[in-house]
């Protein structure tokens, strides 16, 4: 109710970015032609996504499907291993998860300052390494903590590495998007998001069910994020080459904080 509320009354409208071609014949075989065209648009917007856009977005979409499906299962997987492993009841995971959520608010702040430091695809590859880091270390040492409460410090960690993976993640996606075609690459970039994302809990469940440690399937969950990282540092190009490639170089290289990032706007809008 909410979001149609907020869909109608806020969202400004805009004119249809392509023509649908003329169809006839009766209401049913109209809709089977507007779904077959835009079956066809989506293939034709993967293709180009491919051979077109090698030196960010198709690499971004690769780093996509594993950092998204480790970061996803790390809620479910996490409650598993705080549990079983640590000794944590309902109520302290209660508490770890607001820890997490309260270590969000210095982490979006630490993605501000290395994006403007760096450039949003070097600061997000550096989130994603800092989370692997972390969550090997409380996969090693919270099983055999002399206080169960030292998860909490853990969480807090965890909780600074995903307020600046997710602005991070946002911006760069932002910066290499297409102009023209924010829609059918922002529905790709949620398929991507989704495709892995049932992988790491299997795997996890997997071995811990066949005797294997917890510690063993946490650090296989993070490694998918250390995959992301290692696709956009071995196959991505220069920031550069990808704001040239995406058709914002008028972008500057380095994307600061919300005040200089309004002045760019402002300026690209005169």
């Amino acid at each position: 109710l909410l979001f149609g509320t907020g869909w109608r009354c806020y969202m400004p409208s805009r004119p249809s970015s392509r023509e649908l071609p003329e169809s006839t014949g009766t209401t049913r075989l109209r809709c089977c032609g507007i779904i077959a065209h835009g079956i066809r648009q989506n293939l034709r917007t993967l293709k180009s996504i491919i051979r077109e856009y090698k030196k960010g977005l198709r690499w971004f979409m690769a780093a996509e499907v594993f950092a998204q499906s480790s970061v996803g299962a790390l809620t479910t997987v996490s409650v598993v291993y705080l549990s079983s492993e640590v000794g944590l009841n309902a109520t302290d995971i209660t508490f770890f998860f607001l820890v997490v959520l309260i270590g969000t608010i210095p982490g979006s702040r630490v993605s501000a300052v290395l994006a403007k430091w760096s450039n949003p695809s070097s600061c997000w590859q550096a989130s994603m390494i800092v989370l692997f880091v972390t969550m090997v270390i409380g996969a090693f040492t919270l099983g055999n903590a002399p206080n169960k409460y030292y998860s909490f410090i853990w969480g807090f960690f965890v909780g600074v590495c995903l307020g600046w993976f997710y602005p991070t993640e946002n911006l760069f996606f932002s910066c290499i998007l297409p102009k023209g075609s924010e829609a059918e690459i922002a529905g790709f970039r949620v398929i991507c998001s989704m495709i892995l994302s049932w992988l790491p809990p299997l795997i996890f469940s997997i071995l811990v069910s066949n005797g294997v440690e917890a510690k063993w399937g946490m650090t296989f969950m993070a490694s998918f994020v250390l995959v992301a990282a290692l696709l956009l540092r071995l196959g991505a190009g220069s920031w550069e080459e990808m704001l040239a490639e995406s058709g914002r170089s008028d972008l500057t290289t380095h994307v600061g904080d919300s005040d200089e990032s309004s002045h760019l706007h402002g300026r690209k809008s005169t």
